[in-house]
C-alpha cells in the first residue's frame, strides 16, 4: 500500500513549490469540493510554513448546483449569481492571489440526466460573473494551477471498478506526476525544458497551419504569423514562473478563429456542463461550427455550442504526443486535466491572449481584430491517437510532418 500521507505531502509541495512557487508574503486561493478538504488541510499547513501571508478556502458543492437545477421553480432564477462572486474575483486578480483549483470528482456522474437547458442557463450565469477571472488566467495576470486528486468514484470510473482503488490509482498517476523522481519539482523543471524545446521548433518554423489527417478526421487549424506557441510552465505579469496544470504534455497556441475548416472526430470523452459526451463529432466552415453529434449527450453539447457566438470557434490548439505517460497508462480518465495531456486536442470557446505577440496588452477588440476567439467557456475536445498525423502547412501549402501516427517527428 503507498504512503497516503508522504504521497499528500510530495503533492502539496510539488503544488505550491514547483507549480506555484509560493513565497513569503503572498496570499493562496484554494477552491475545491468538500471532499477534499483533508487535502486542503495538507496544503495550507505546507502554504504557511512556507510563509504565506492567508490561505483562503473555497468549498464548491456541485450536489448543491444539481439540486437547484432540478428543483428551482422559475427559470429565470437560474440566471442569478451574488454579486459578491464578482468582487471577489477582482479582488484576487488586484492583490496578485495565487489561485488553486482542485479537482477529482466526488460523483463524476452527478450532472447526468440534468436538464440540458436549465444546467446551461446556470453555468452560462456563473461565466458571465467570472468573465473578467477567465481573462485575467488566460493572460497570466495572476499565477494559476490546476490539479486533480483521486476520489473513490473517480477512481472506481477510471479503473473499472473500487476494489484496493487508492494503491492502484497512485501506481497509475505517481509516474504520471514524477513523484517517483527522487526531487519531484526538479524533474518537473527538466519536463519543462523538454517542452520549451519543441515549441521553439514551431515557433520558428511559423506554419500556416495544421492540418490533422485520422480516421474520420481531416482539419484545417490556420494561424497567424504573430501567433506563439507555449508549452510546460508559463510567466505570469509580477514574473512568478509557474504551471498552470500538473501533469502537462502538450505545446499549444490560439489559431486564427475563422480559418478552421473541414471535420474532426474526439478520439476520447470529455466532460461537457457536467456530463459526460461521447465520440463527439464536428464541421467546420469559416471558423465556426457548423455541424456536430455525439454518441451520448448530445443536447448537452448543443447548449454548450449555444452558450456565446465564441463557444463554436477553436481558441486553442494543442499537440501532445503519444508517448505521453497518460497515453502510455491505456486508461481514459474522465477528466479533462489528465485525458487532454493524453493527446492533441482543440478548445472550443476562449483563446489564450499570451500566445499572440503583444496579446496580453490588447482589449477584447483588439483581440478579436487579431483573431483571438473570445468566451465564456473553453473546453478542450480530444482529437489525437496513433491513428492521426499532424502536418504543419506552409505558406506555399507544403505538408511538413511533425506528428506521424501519434509521435513527434520534431
Amino acid at each position: 500500500m503507498p504512503d497516503l500521507e508522504l504521497i499528500r505531502e510530495t503533492c502539496a509541495d510539488l503544488i505550491l513549490r514547483g507549480a506555484l512557487d509560493l513565497r513569503e508574503g503572498r496570499i493562496l486561493w484554494i477552491r475545491t469540493e468538500p471532499v477534499h478538504r483533508r487535502f486542503a488541510g495538507v496544503l495550507a499547513r505546507k502554504a504557511y510554513d512556507l510563509g504565506a501571508r492567508y490561505v483562503h478556502l473555497s468549498l464548491d458543492d456541485p450536489e448543491q448546483e444539481r439540486i437547484r437545477v432540478d428543483r428551482t421553480r422559475n427559470p429565470e432564477f437560474l440566471d442569478y449569481t451574488p454579486g459578491f462572486t464578482v468582487g471577489m474575483l477582482e479582488r484576487v486578480v488586484r492583490e496578485g492571489w495565487r489561485s488553486l483549483a482542485l479537482r477529482g470528482p466526488e460523483n463524476p456522474d452527478l450532472m447526468e440526466g440534468a436538464d440540458p437547458i436549465g444546467l446551461g442557463r446556470m453555468r452560462k450565469a456563473r461565466s458571465e460573473a467570472g468573465s473578467g477571472f477567465l481573462k485575467a488566467i488566460s493572460s497570466n495576470r495572476i499565477p494559476w494551477n490546476v490539479f486533480l486528486m483521486p476520489t473513490p468514484r473517480w477512481a472506481a470510473k477510471v479503473l473499472g471498478g473500487a476494489d484496493d482503488w487508492e494503491r492502484r490509482i497512485w501506481e497509475v498517476l505517481t509516474p504520471v506526476l514524477r513523484l517517483d523522481a527522487p526531487d519531484p519539482v526538479a524533474a518537473w523543471k527538466e519536463h519543462d525544458d523538454r517542452l520549451k524545446r519543441r515549441a521553439e521548433f514551431l515557433n520558428g518554423e511559423k506554419f500556416d497551419g495544421f492540418r490533422f489527417r485520422g480516421p474520420g478526421t481531416d482539419l484545417f487549424i490556420g494561424m497567424r504569423s504573430d501567433r506563439v506557441f507555449h508549452g510546460g510552465s508559463s510567466l505570469a505579469a509580477d514574473g512568478t514562473r509557474f504551471f498552470p496544470n500538473i501533469p502537462t504534455e502538450e505545446v499549444f497556441s490560439t489559431p486564427d478563429m475563422h480559418r478552421t475548416e473541414g471535420e474532426v472526430r474526439c478520439t476520447r470523452p470529455v466532460t461537457v456542463l457536467g456530463a459526460q459526451v461521447e465520440n463527439a463529432w464536428f464541421r467546420f466552415r469559416d471558423g465556426r461550427v457548423t455541424e456536430f453529434g455525439a454518441d451520448r449527450n448530445g443536447d448537452i453539447l448543443g447548449r454548450y455550442l449555444d452558450t456565446d457566438e465564441g463557444a463554436g470557434r477553436v481558441g486553442e490548439v494543442a499537440l501532445v504526443g503519444t508517448d505521453s505517460p497518460l497515453f502510455r497508462s491505456g486508461l481514459v480518465f474522465h477528466n479533462i486535466l489528465l485525458d487532454e495531456n493524453a493527446s492533441c486536442h482543440i478548445a472550443l470557446g476562449n483563446g489564450y491572449s499570451d500566445c499572440i505577440q503583444g496579446g496580453t496588452a490588447m482589449d477584447d477588440r483588439a483581440l478579436e481584430e487579431a483573431g483571438c476567439n473570445g468566451s465564456l467557456v473553453h473546453t478542450d475536445f480530444m482529437i489525437g491517437s496513433p491513428e492521426v498525423s499532424v502536418f504543419g502547412v506552409t505558406g506555399d501549402q507544403r505538408e511538413v510532418p511533425v506528428i506521424r501516427d501519434g509521435l513527434f517527428t520534431v
